[in-house]
């Protein structure tokens, strides 16, 4: 597998481009890449950038979106633009786009885009599907249960969802040649291909259950029968006013955990603003009746479930040629000066090119097999790919 990357940090988006396509295209040893993964700061995502990169590679499927910052091997790079090209014999691709998801059904929209990257397969064998979202999803779960429906509930989905800079407002997903604000992505894998994933938390749960008992879609109305904002204001002692001032330290540091009792282990929801009801809105869906508890990391904690998550992917032998990590914004603002130190553990182990953007949300499952899919916050999935 012959991987062209290349990286731009010039605020001029023309010569941003003609940068990073130089430079990948240089990389990629003289190769016809089969596609190209587009990832940018979200003042860069532009019509024009789009355009522009299709007159450079006309033929070639784009797919991506902005984020806080770009990955790249042991760097975090912010107002940065990176092209990654990947070349293979081997490899089999297919590649759809589902538009409209605010209007439409969930699981209708996973399902239907299910269906369009099976019909590019067709009866090649299938591997795993990159997933591609808007920032804030009400119900990505249910998305999830679409494409689990047709593509198999086992079937390995890795995904990411786009980002900006902690504005939570405008992100942006690619297509080819298109701009796109409210869609969903994805690429199907398939053809003789060598690939691994692992996951990582670094939280760990606190105080006694608790239970949802209203909820809609990514809001949070009761817990245990009381407004929601309750279990925050019991915690930490502080009103409304006061959580409000210091959300984004505790929505970092203590994110609520979904229990789940056939894996036994904690979905994260990140709780990005608090109504005046004392309604608790997260980053994707909250699903009534569930069992909570408060979660907690540290610095130290979030490192060490990176290293981990490091060892469970080289536990298989197979051949690795890119690296890609989809971290979650949150682990940024937990390490902050440190932040590098994630990417330098990473490296330090698996010595391939890494490409990678920070998110607000995260798709995986929790372990190799069996391969459900869940909808994540504040965590790290790490993918191998190779020949």
């Amino acid at each position: 597998m012959d991987i062209g990357i290349g990286v731009s940090k010039n605020k001029d988006i023309s010569s941003a481009l003609k940068e990073v396509v130089l430079t990948a295209r240089q990389n990629l040893n003289n190769q016809t890449p089969d596609i190209g993964f587009l990832f940018s700061s979200a003042d860069f995502a532009s019509p024009s950038l789009l355009k522009g990169l299709h007159l450079y590679l006309p033929k070639i499927p784009i797919v991506g979106i902005s984020t806080f910052a770009v990955l790249f091997n042991s760097s975090i790079l912010r107002h940065s633009l990176a092209l990654c090209l990947i070349h293979s014999e081997n490899l089999k691709l297919s590649f759809a786009k589902v538009e409209e998801v605010k209007k439409n059904d969930p699981f209708m929209v996973g399902y239907k885009l299910a269906t369009k990257l099976l019909e590019g397969l067709k009866s090649q064998n299938r591997s795993f599907a990159f997933l591609f979202l808007s920032g804030i999803i009400k119900d990505g779960s249910r998305i999830l249960s679409g494409l689990q429906e047709k593509l198999g509930i086992n079937f390995p989905i890795i995904g990411a969802c786009a980002s900006d800079n902690f504005k939570f407002k405008q992100m942006y997903l690619y297509f080819n040649d298109e701009l796109l604000t409210d869609a969903v992505v994805g690429v199907l894998f398939g053809g003789k291909l060598s690939y691994n994933f692992s996951f990582a938390c670094g939280f760990s749960p606190i105080g006694k259950f608790h239970k949802i008992t209203s909820s809609q879609a990514n809001i949070i109305k009761e817990i245990d029968n009381q407004p929601a904002i309750n279990l925050y204001k019991d915690y930490f002692g502080l009103d409304n006013s006061l959580l409000k001032n210091y959300l984004k330290y505790i929505s970092t540091f203590y994110p609520l955990g979904i229990y789940l009792k056939e894996e036994n282990k904690y979905l994260l929801r990140k709780i990005i603003s608090i109504e005046e009801k004392g309604w608790l809105t997260c980053q994707t869906d909250v699903p009534q009746d569930s069992l909570i508890r408060l979660m907690i990391s540290t610095r130290q904690s979030c490192l060490s479930a990176t290293e981990n998550a490091v060892k469970e992917l080289i536990k298989e032998k197979i051949n690795m040629d890119i690296l890609f990590v989809f971290n979650s914004i949150s682990h940024y603002s937990l390490l902050y000066r440190i932040a590098d130190e994630e990417l330098k553990t990473i490296q330090s182990t698996i010595k391939i090119p890494l490409i990678g953007v920070y998110t607000y949300g995260e798709q995986a499952p929790l372990r190799r097999y069996p391969a459900k899919t869940y909808f994540h916050n504040q965590s790290l999935v790490l993918t191998a790919i190779g020949d």
